[in-house]
């Protein structure tokens, strides 16, 4: 039996299957050696093929001006059956990009980079003001509230996870995070 379906569907599953070949092909170019397993590909235990294992959500960032730095915010959730590890983040408006986290010593809260991150297998990580961040330092252009900007995480397993965050103010009664 034959079932046809239009052509944004028939889009959508040529663009999935691309996708898959894609990471399946980087999985194997980046060798086995990450202590990861095949935690991300997309024949894994979160479901069926093409489906991604890990995703983002409530991503936002905070307004500042070019030269200055910022910080971006965002929930990883991981439907894998393995932990996978953010080790990375890219971004054109930024010089440089850092996963930090807000360290308490006594009565003060300091900012450390950290090299990676750790997402349970079927867990979550949130990253928010007070904890996890990603530095956005040396902007390259002014951050305006209501702006998107494009963020790209880069996991220890070979996924890459592209999100656009909203530039707006911190949420009310939240700590702002800032460096």
């Amino acid at each position: 039996m034959l079932i046809q379906c239009g052509p944004r569907v028939a889009m959508r599953r040529a663009v999935a299957a691309v996708l898959a070949l894609l990471l399946l092909t980087l999985a194997a170019g980046c060798g086995q050696d990450s202590g990861q397993g095949d935690a991300g590909t997309p024949a894994d235990d979160a479901g069926q093929a093409g489906e991604p294992t890990v995703t983002v959500t409530g991503a936002w960032a905070r307004p500042a001006p070019k030269g200055e730095m910022s910080a971006a915010f965002f929930v990883i959730e991981n439907q894998g059956s393995e932990a996978v590890r953010l080790t990375g983040v890219r971004t054109d408006v930024a010089a440089t990009a850092e996963i930090h986290e807000t360290v308490q010593e006594g009565s003060t809260a300091r900012m450390q980079r950290v090299d990676a991150i750790d997402v349970p297998a079927g867990g979550r990580v949130e990253l928010a003001p007070g904890g996890y961040h990603v530095m956005l330092m040396d902007l390259q252009r002014d951050l305006n509230a209501g702006d998107g900007i494009q963020l790209v995480l880069e996991f220890a397993d070979g996924q890459e996870v592209t999100v656009t965050a909203e530039v707006r103010d911190a949420p009310a009664g939240g700590h702002d995070g800032a460096h």
